[in-house]
């Protein structure tokens, strides 16, 4: 079949490098911010990327058993590159991608890698999709994950990485799990509950789960039920947990989990909110702690403390936006905030 490449996207031209890119190639990736978190040794020479992208110099396509380079272009300019290797089935493809320093943080790589996936699965056919990488970056497990793949595992020592053996962490999915997360409700649902959790519908919130790089802020279902089996004890009182799930057009889509009002404990405190990751950008969060929020203040609740783990990609934005305010304490290392409660709806600041 034709090749489609060049491949257009809204912002972006995807296109077989060539030879003629040796020097732009090379020049970011002899960055060593841009390598810190690659493969690749350095320095990486123009003669490194002349040896490399002279093998594809007569393609225009991907190749079985071939690792394929595409350089990623904006308004005409070099910005990053993105590469797949089929293996010789056709049937597993393993991508990779990286941005110049300078263009990073604007999605290029997200909107140039989900142009590559969809290629592959739709028109070459493949069966999965997968991706390794260093457990350290995060960045680049956002974007893996904004693709619809998922953590799969982290194997110790496994990767030989300048000179010395490296942990190695790998995200994959099949074409049957990426179609499903294309296809996935991306628009706002149309109605949302709290539901308390009981014996009978337990099951299918305990299945939420929330993206691999979001588990250093949000736990998972299994900590979050083992906390209310085994709750900790503050000020001399064990704290009492009360379990919701949000149910969005009758489906489990999140689970929120307060720390309730006791003789001991005078404010509620929200002690877990997660969105499942496939809700996620559909403002189910927000319309969630609206609900929380409601019902607390119609129970007498004036105020909802919560607390935050620093660090890039903390919800700390989703909170201060909502309306909490930074009380200036720190509790174990998190940010303590409050919100002051204001009746139905209040929707923050």
């Amino acid at each position: 079949m034709p090749s489609p490449y060049p491949l257009r996207t809204e912002r972006l031209v995807l296109r077989v490098m060539r030879t003629t890119d040796a020097a732009p190639f090379a020049a970011y990736r002899n960055d060593p911010d841009v390598a810190k978190q690659q493969s690749w040794n350095l320095p990486f020479t123009e003669q490194d990327a002349l040896t490399l992208l002279r093998r594809q110099d007569d393609r225009d396509d991907v190749s079985p058993g071939q690792w394929t380079q595409f350089a990623v272009e904006h308004d005409g300019e070099l910005v990053g590159d993105v590469g797949a290797h089929l293996d010789d089935t056709c049937g597993v493809a393993e991508i990779g991608f990286t941005l110049a320093g300078t263009c990073r943080g604007q999605g290029y790589a997200t909107e140039a890698a989900q142009a590559l996936v969809r290629d592959l699965v739709q028109r070459v056919g493949v069966g999965r999709v997968r991706a390794e990488l260093d457990p350290e970056n995060i960045a680049s497990q956002r974007v893996l994950e904004n693709l619809g793949l998922t953590y799969e595992a982290t194997t110790k020592q496994s990767f030989l990485w300048r000179g010395q053996w490296a942990d190695s962490m790998t995200y994959g999915a099949t074409a049957h799990e990426y179609r499903a997360w294309v296809d996935r409700p991306q628009h706002p649902p149309d109605e949302l509950r709290l539901v308390p959790l009981t014996v009978e519908n337990n099951r299918g919130y305990y299945a939420l789960r929330t993206h691999h790089s979001q588990e250093r802020f949000v736990a998972p279902m299994s900590w979050s039920f083992a906390d209310a089996l085994f709750p900790e004890v503050i000020d001399g009182a064990p704290v009492v947990p009360r379990l919701y799930g949000v149910e969005a057009d009758g489906d489990p889509v999140a689970f929120v989990m307060i720390a309730d009002v006791t003789p001991a404990h005078p404010e509620p405190y929200l002690w877990r909110l997660l969105v499942d990751r496939r809700h996620q950008r559909r403002g189910v969060g927000r319309r969630a702690l609206d609900l929380l929020c409601d019902r607390l203040h119609a129970e007498g609740c004036r105020t909802l403390v919560t607390s935050w783990v620093p660090g890039p990609g903390t919800p700390a934005p989703f909170y201060r936006n909502y309306g909490f305010g930074e009380t200036g304490e720190v509790l174990d290392g998190e940010t303590v905030v409050r919100l002051r409660l204001r009746g139905p709806n209040q929707g923050g600041d």
